[in-house]
C-alpha cells in the first residue's frame, strides 16, 4: 500500500520508534531493513539530504569566490565563515558567537579545504550511519528496547553533526552577501544559486502534485523539524513546527545579538521578493522565497511552493502545493515576482 499524506511527515527512525512503542518489534525490524516507501532503509535514511546539502554547498562556494570582495573587512568576514564551515565539517563544535579572528590564509584555498573536508565527512557519515543501522537491527533481536532507542538517538545526533554546519554555512553565506552587497546583491546571489541547481527544480516540475508533495515533505522532515501534511480537493498543506532549518536557527538564537554575539544573523529589512512581500525576513529564509518562488515563476510560470506566514517567530512555517497551477493565489505570485528586467543569471 502506498503511504498516504498522513505518514509523509514521519521520519523512518521515528516510525521505528513508534513500532517499538506499540510492541511491534517485527514491524520495527522490517522498517529498519526495508524502509518506509520513502527512505530505502535505516542506513540511508538521511542520504538524500546529505547529498543535496553537499551539492548546494559546492554551488555556494563557487559563487562566493566569484563575487567581488569589497575591502579587507569583507574578506575577513568571508574567511571567518569559511573557517567556521571547515571546523564544522571536521567535526569540531562551532560556536557561532565566538570570534577568534580570521585565519591566516586566502578564501580560495580555504574553500578548497572545505570541499575536501566535505568529501571526507560524507564518506565517514555513510559508514557511521550504516554501522549504527546494523547495530539497531542487531539490538532489535537482542531483547530490551532501551538500547535500540539509544542507538536511534545516536544516529540522529551523528546526522545533525553534519547537517547543522552546512545549514549554518548557507545562512552565513546569505548574511555575508547581504552585508557586503546589499539586498539587490542577495537577490542576484539567490537567483544564481537557484540556476546552479535548476536540474532539480525541473525534475520537480515534471512530477504529479501528489508525488511532488510527498517529495517535498521528505525533504523538509530531513531537516529534523516536525512536519504534518494535510490534503484537500485543491492543495496539499505542509505544516512545520518548527522548520528544521530556518526555524531552528531562530529558536536557537542565531538572530539574537544577546545570544549570538557579533555573529548574529541579519534580517532583510525591506518588503520585496526576498521577504515574500513581508516587511522583514530572516536572511536564511529568503532563499525559499527566491529558489522555490521567484525563480520557478520565471522558469515555469508558477511558484512551486506557496508560503503562508513564512518564518513565524515561533520557528513555524506553512506552505501549500496546489494540484492545479491555476489555483495558486495571484497575490502570492505578485509578492514573489521579480522586478521587471530581472532575469535569473
Amino acid at each position: 500500500m502506498t503511504p498516504g499524506p498522513d505518514t509523509w511527515g514521519t521520519r523512518l527512525g521515528d516510525a521505528v520508534r513508534a513500532a517499538l512503542t506499540r510492541g511491534d518489534r517485527e514491524a520495527a525490524r522490517h522498517l529498519a531493513r526495508h524502509g518506509d516507501g520513502q527512505a530505502r532503509d535505516l542506513a540511508r535514511e538521511f542520504a538524500f539530504m546529505v547529498r543535496g546539502l553537499g551539492f548546494t554547498l559546492q554551488v555556494l562556494l563557487g559563487l562566493l569566490l566569484k563575487l567581488p570582495v569589497p575591502g579587507p573587512a569583507a574578506e575577513a568576514d568571508l574567511l571567518r565563515l569559511l573557517a567556521r564551515l571547515l571546523k564544522g565539517l571536521q567535526g569540531g563544535a562551532v560556536d557561532a558567537g565566538a570570534d577568534a579572528g580570521p585565519p591566516a590564509t586566502a578564501p580560495a584555498p580555504l574553500a578548497q579545504a572545505c570541499l575536501q573536508a566535505l568529501a571526507t565527512a560524507q564518506a565517514r557519515f555513510s559508514s557511521e550511519q550504516a554501522r549504527l543501522a546494523d547495530a539497531v537491527v542487531a539490538a532489535l533481536a537482542a531483547g530490551p528496547v532501551s538500547p535500540v532507542l539509544r542507538l536511534l538517538d545516536d544516529k540522529d545526533r551523528d546526522y545533525l553533526a553534519l547537517h547543522d554546519p552546512m545549514v549554518r554555512f548557507m545562512a552565513d553565506s546569505f548574511a555575508w552577501v547581504l552585508r557586503h552587497h546589499g539586498e539587490s546583491g542577495l537577490l542576484d546571489f539567490h537567483l544564481a544559486t537557484a540556476e546552479g541547481q535548476r536540474a532539480g527544480f525541473e525534475k520537480w516540475e515534471q512530477m504529479p502534485a501528489a508525488e511532488f508533495a510527498a517529495t517535498t515533505a521528505f525533504l523538509l522532515k530531513q531537516h529534523m523539524g516536525q512536519v504534518q501534511v494535510l490534503e484537500d480537493d485543491q492543495r496539499f498543506t505542509i505544516h512545520q513546527s518548527p522548520c528544521g532549518s530556518g526555524g531552528r536557527l531562530q529558536r536557537e538564537g542565531a538572530y539574537d545579538p544577546a545570544r549570538a554575539g557579533g555573529q548574529a544573523l541579519p534580517f532583510v529589512e525591506h518588503a520585496g521578493p526576498l521577504t515574500f512581500g513581508a516587511p522583514r525576513m530572516p536572511v536564511y529564509c529568503t532563499h525559499c522565497a527566491i529558489w522555490n518562488g521567484s525563480a520557478t515563476l520565471r522558469w515555469f510560470g508558477r511558484a512551486q511552493w506557496v508560503f503562508e506566514q513564512p518564518a513565524r517567530a515561533d520557528g513555524g512555517c506553512t506552505m501549500h502545493i496546489y494540484k492545479r497551477r491555476e489555483d495558486a493565489p495571484a497575490d502570492y505570485t505578485r509578492r514573489v515576482a521579480l522586478p521587471a528586467g530581472k532575469e535569473p543569471t
